[in-house]
C-alpha cells in the first residue's frame, strides 16, 4: 500500500474514532509508525488530508446516486430500501465529517466550497430521482417546487446530523445507531410514497 494511502485511511480511523478536531498531524504520524516529516512530505497539513477524505466520500457517493440516475432516465426499477443502506453505510465510514461537519468547514473554506458543489450535484441528482420514483408508482407526484426542495432539505438535513445526534444519547456509535436513522428516514419518506412501498416501508418501520 502507498503511503499516502495508508495515511488516508489511518486518519480516517482516528477521525472516527476520537475525532478530527482533536487529532493532530504528530497523532497520525504516531498511529503509522512513520516521522512527522514523511507524513508532511504527502499532506503539509491536516485540513488537506481531511479535503483528500471529502473527496473521496463524494466520488463513492456518485457512484452510488448515479447508476440510480441512470436507471431513471432510462425508466428502469430500481430498489429504494436498497438505495438507502449504500447511502448510510457510506455516512457511517466517513461518519466523523457529517458529525463535526459544521466546525471542519467553518476552519476550511476550502473545504465548505467542495460541500457546497456536492450538494448541489446531489440536488440535481434528486430532482431525476424523484421523477423516476413517481413514474415507477413509488412516490405520490410533488408538484410545489418548494414542497420538493422541502424534502430534499429535510433528508439532507436528517441524514447529515444524524450521527451527532445520536452520539449524544449511545454510548458510543455503531451500527444500532445507523438503523435508528434508516427508520428516521423512511418515517420522513413515507406521507410521499404510495403503494406496495409505503405499505413495505410501513412495516418495517413498526
Amino acid at each position: 500500500m502507498k503511503t499516502k494511502e495508508r495515511i488516508l485511511l489511518g486518519a480516517l480511523d482516528l477521525f472516527n474514532t476520537h475525532a478530527a478536531s482533536e487529532v493532530t498531524t504528530n497523532d497520525i504520524a504516531r498511529d503509522l509508525k512513520m516521522s512527522p516529516g514523511n507524513l508532511y512530505f504527502h499532506y503539509k497539513n491536516k485540513e488537506q488530508i481531511i479535503r483528500e477524505l471529502f473527496k473521496r466520500l463524494a466520488a463513492e457517493t456518485t457512484e452510488i446516486w448515479q447508476p440510480q440516475t441512470k436507471l431513471a432516465k432510462k425508466n428502469q426499477q430500481m430498489q429504494l430500501i436498497d438505495f438507502i443502506d449504500k447511502n448510510l453505510e457510506l455516512y457511517w465510514k466517513y461518519r466523523f465529517f457529517h458529525r463535526e461537519l459544521y466546525t471542519l468547514r467553518k476552519k476550511d473554506p476550502e473545504l465548505s466550497k467542495l460541500w457546497r458543489a456536492h450538494l448541489k450535484k446531489l440536488g440535481r441528482h434528486m430532482i431525476i430521482l424523484h421523477k423516476h420514483w413517481v413514474r415507477s408508482g413509488y412516490m405520490e407526484p410533488i408538484k410545489s417546487k418548494n414542497e420538493l426542495e422541502f424534502v430534499g432539505e429535510l433528508l439532507f438535513v436528517a441524514s447529515n446530523s444524524f450521527m451527532q445526534f445520536f452520539e449524544t444519547v449511545d454510548r458510543a456509535p455503531n451500527q444500532r445507531t445507523v438503523e435508528k436513522a434508516k427508520r428516521h428516514i423512511m418515517r420522513m419518506l413515507t406521507p410521499y410514497l404510495s403503494g406496495e412501498i409505503r405499505a413495505t416501508f410501513e412495516k418495517y418501520i413498526q
